[in-house]
């Protein structure tokens, strides 16, 4: 690495690091004004405490660290403008644009750093302190037992209810539960009902203890369902109570169930990805498709934040610090702006939610790139 990518590293990255820390401190002071009565009352501890805040600002890193690289950008350039180091630089031959590279590299580690963030970190941690607040859990176990909880299965039809459930993650729900009821819908309009009174699943299958199987109609029933002490029908079955009995016709994998009942905001790419093919919602659901794609380009805000920083930078130091600020934050808010202006359009399946999502990246990459080629 050479002695001046070195020193333009140094004074980029000291900067960027302290604006995100105080970002953090700063979000964390905020919301501790609100919750530390809370955490007086279920007596929580600073592993609690922090376990919960870790989680909670990975769900607002992607919009941390774009400000983060504007300030440090704004700043790092401002001093070497103003110290005359840019102009040393220039008039030593180097280009204006291996100048820059070092900023634009970061500012690429980052989009990769938000992007891992929003696919490993904020999806397992995000749901654990939304669980904890919620719960109000001082030993940080952050389970979330429901009871009675409902599941239809967009791709089988079954509709699935649990007497307890632990919606914390799939490795929980995958343990023994409490007991269990599927209701299966046939072409004929007839029903057919599960019903067990503990289910696990292990090696990629439900297994049911004492399974009952119920083939009926509504007709039948006079408007309603198999009750707890009802027969089953010739084609029910049971099994020896000690037993346990795998039914591999049951497709749904705890996964999906545990996915199912998360917000939305909470969920990664792959897993937007994987229950919008289950529900099939091209249309029904533009909302949902416009966070998925939303979800692949917003880190790209980095790239295209810091693009237009530089020559806002630039200009505090040669003309006038207040023209470049408005610059830079004028820049700033536009591209939320119309983001969030897009945002609103996608979700309401105004025009189609892709272009809603990508579309202010490449609108601000080019004015970015404009006022980048020539520098004032």
């Amino acid at each position: 690495m050479r002695i001046i990518t070195r020193h333009l590293l140094r004074a980029f990255l000291g900067p960027l690091l302290l604006c995100f820390v105080c970002f953090n401190a700063l979000f964390v002071v905020f919301d501790l004004f609100g919750q530390v009565s809370k955490f007086i009352d279920i007596k929580a501890g600073v592993a609690d405490v922090l376990g919960y805040y870790g989680g909670l600002l990975s769900t607002y890193s992607h919009w941390f660290i774009p400000a983060s690289c504007l300030l440090a950008t704004l700043y790092t350039m401002w001093q070497l403008s103003r110290h005359s180091e840019l102009t040393a630089l220039r008039a030593s031959g180097i280009s204006f644009t291996r100048l820059t590279a070092p900023f634009l590299a970061v500012a690429l580690c980052a989009t990769g750093l938000s992007y891992l963030n929003l696919e490993i970190i904020a999806p397992v941690q995000g749901v654990r302190a939304e669980q904890f607040k919620d719960n109000a859990m001082p030993d940080g176990s952050n389970k979330r037992l429901k009871s009675k909880m409902n599941y239809a299965d967009p791709a089988t039809g079954d509709n699935w209810t649990f007497e307890l459930a632990d919606l914390s993650d799939e490795r929980a729900m995958s343990k023994p539960t409490g007991r269990v009821v599927v209701k299966r819908t046939l072409a004929d309009g007839s029903h057919r009902m599960f019903r067990t009174r503990r289910a696990e699943y292990l090696d990629g299958a439900w297994w049911f203890w004492d399974p009952r199987e119920f083939h009926y109609t509504i007709d039948d029933l006079g408007g309603g369902a198999p009750d707890e002490d009802d027969t089953p029908s010739p084609a029910g079955r049971t099994a020896p109570p000690s037993l346990p009995t795998p039914m591999r016709e049951l497709t749904t994998s705890p996964r999906d169930i545990v996915m199912e009942s998360r917000d939305w905001s909470m969920l990664s790419s792959s897993d937007m990805r994987r229950l919008l093919a289950l529900r099939n919602s091209t249309a029904a659901e533009p909302g949902n498709w416009y966070e998925y794609y939303f979800r692949l380009v917003a880190p790209w805000a980095c790239v295209v934040i810091t693009l237009f920083a530089i020559p806002a930078g630039i200009s505090t130091g040669r003309q006038s610090m207040i023209k470049g600020v408005i610059l830079a934050l004028g820049s700033f808010f536009g591209f939320y702006a119309l983001t969030l202006g897009m945002g609103f359009l996608g979700n309401q399946n105004l025009i189609p939610p892709p272009l809603a999502a990508v579309f202010p990246r490449p609108v601000f990459l080019a004015i970015g790139a404009a006022s980048f080629k020539r520098p004032k």
